[in-house]
């Protein structure tokens, strides 16, 4: 059986390695579509402002078996995102994404263009653009925004339960597993289930704030 903490930690790095990704290409998107690029910002923002539960019920109605998508994977893969490892992940992508996002959206942003044109003039472009200018030059501010997308997608609760129920093992991870221990009553597992939250929030914390002090 796997642990709540691997559990934890593997959804951690997953949505971290999609949502970096996707935002690092989404950022570079439409360029001469400027409408579009709004229309699909605005929308991988949302999450920010909907309550978990919202999201986890319109992830049941987008990826549920009745769905077009759930159709789909089930009749060709007989694959059901509901009560899912899978279900957990892209329940801990979507609430993290906005973060992880803005993160790479204002540190993209604020690189002093001269730098860019500069490099564009040395027959820098495409992936040598993004490792030698982009990701150095503004590295504090995209960590910082990771930190924060890493912090919220390991403490992801409400969304994750309604897609991905509470299965030991399988979608259990550290939150929902304090829930289970406190609701059964066994408050001995509930208080390591509470320690191992608090060490990690607290490490996520303490790396935000000295990425944020150095940048000051």
């Amino acid at each position: 059986m796997i642990s709540p903490l691997k559990l934890s930690l593997a959804i951690v790095f997953l949505s971290l390695f999609f949502n970096l990704s996707f935002s690092i290409a989404l950022y570079f998107s439409f360029d001469n579509k400027k409408t579009l690029k709004k229309i699909t910002e605005f929308i991988v923002t949302l999450p920010i402002f909907l309550p978990p539960s919202v999201i986890g019920y319109m992830l049941i109605i987008f990826l549920g078996k009745n769905s077009t998508i759930g159709k789909i994977f089930y009749n060709l893969f007989d694959f059901r995102f509901i009560f899912s490892f899978e279900g957990a992940a892209i329940a801990a992508i979507v609430v993290s994404l906005p973060i992880i996002y803005q993160g790479v959206k204002v540190g993209f942003d604020t690189i002093d263009k001269t730098y860019i044109e500069t490099a564009q003039c040395l027959g820098i472009s495409g992936l040598n653009m993004l490792r030698y200018v982009y990701l150095p030059l503004s590295f504090r501010k995209v960590f910082s925004g990771v930190i924060l997308g890493i912090g919220r997608a390991f403490g992801e609760f409400g969304a994750t339960i309604l897609i991905a129920g509470n299965i030991p093992g399988r979608t259990q991870t550290l939150p929902l597993a304090l829930y289970s221990a406190i609701e059964s009553g066994n408050y001995s597992s509930a208080n390591k289930v509470l320690v191992l939250l608090l060490l990690f929030s607290g490490l996520f914390l303490i790396l935000y704030i000295l990425l944020t002090k150095k940048e000051s």
